[in-house]
């Protein structure tokens, strides 16, 4: 039976379905028993993991199908196990984020379904299962437009790209939202006709905050998108980001304060993340050319 959904403050386009031990919640437009078959049958076969498991799939079988993405959540370790008693599922949370920054205007996935199970009020498993975007993560799509040599409409629309990109996150921290992980791999770019736009993806940890609350974790959202050495962004890219994103005007003290903050935090997360402690500077250490890059995974 479909019930209105009200408890977890979603939309009202989603509606509760008791299954079992099993809690959804779905769009009923797209929901079916044979998606809930195959979405079952990837759950119950996914050995347990402490990090999520991804799943792509189409439903109905075949080319004509539709392309869904399957995230599974499994059972916490025993500090998240007790949290879990009094909050919604990860899955639920990134449901319920996605709604919230749909509703703000932001480019997220389709959300089909979300559910969780529980016995005893222990979360035993979640998912979240949502529509393929027609689109190409930042790094490579950089890769295959952005590498030098440029021809001038080329790097026009570069720069472009990287001012629509630096307005978007600051409108995102204007509205109050931080992202759990803004890596360049969780942003999409989708070509339209008019140009391009950005879906933000992987919103389990994403967060809203009020605007009346001070709080400086937009700042690490900076970090996760600097400390990546991306194909064709050079030192000036970045700098004509962060002043994109900071708007227009010379730059105060306060600016150049938060740009020497994010060199070091990125020079840290380097170290920490890619094992990389070169005393060069940091021109050569974020060169997507250079001996201190990676290859795209």
């Amino acid at each position: 039976m479909l019930k209105r959904l009200k408890p977890i403050g979603l939309e009202s386009e989603y509606r509760f379905v008791g299954e079992g031990r099993w809690h959804l919640f779905v769009l009923p437009e797209r929901w079916n028993r044979g998606l809930w078959t195959e979405v079952m049958s990837s759950v119950c076969h996914a050995p347990p993991t402490r990090h999520p498991q991804t799943r792509q799939f189409r439903y109905p079988l075949g080319n004509d199908g539709a392309e869904f993405y399957l995230k599974i959540y499994h059972r916490s370790p025993v500090p998240g196990t007790v949290k879990d008693l009094l909050r919604s599922s990860k899955a639920l949370r990134a449901l319920r984020q996605g709604q919230a920054l749909s509703s703000a205007g932001f480019h997220v996935p389709v959300a089909v379904a979300a559910g969780e199970e529980r016995s005893c009020r222990f979360l035993r498993k979640a998912f979240l299962l949502t529509l393929g975007i027609q689109g190409t993560p930042l790094p490579l799509f950089l890769r295959d437009h952005y590498l030098p040599p440029l021809g001038p409409d080329a790097l026009r629309k570069k720069r472009e790209h990287l001012r629509q990109l630096a307005l978007e996150v600051r409108r995102l921290h204007r509205c109050g939202f931080v992202h759990g992980d803004l890596v360049p791999s969780n942003i999409l770019v989708q070509r339209q006709r008019e140009g391009v736009v950005f879906f933000y993806i992987d919103n389990d940890r994403t967060r809203r905050y009020p605007g009346w609350l001070p709080q400086s974790l937009w700042k690490r959202n900076l970090v996760q998108l600097n400390r990546f050495v991306l194909p064709g962004i050079s030192l000036q890219d970045r700098m004509r980001f962060l002043s994109f994103y900071l708007g227009a005007g010379p730059w105060g003290r306060r600016e150049r304060r938060l740009a020497r903050w994010l060199e070091r935090k990125t020079r840290t997360r380097r170290r920490e993340c890619d094992r990389i402690e070169a005393p060069v500077s940091f021109r050569e250490l974020m060169r997507w050319n250079g001996p201190c890059a990676k290859d795209l995974q």
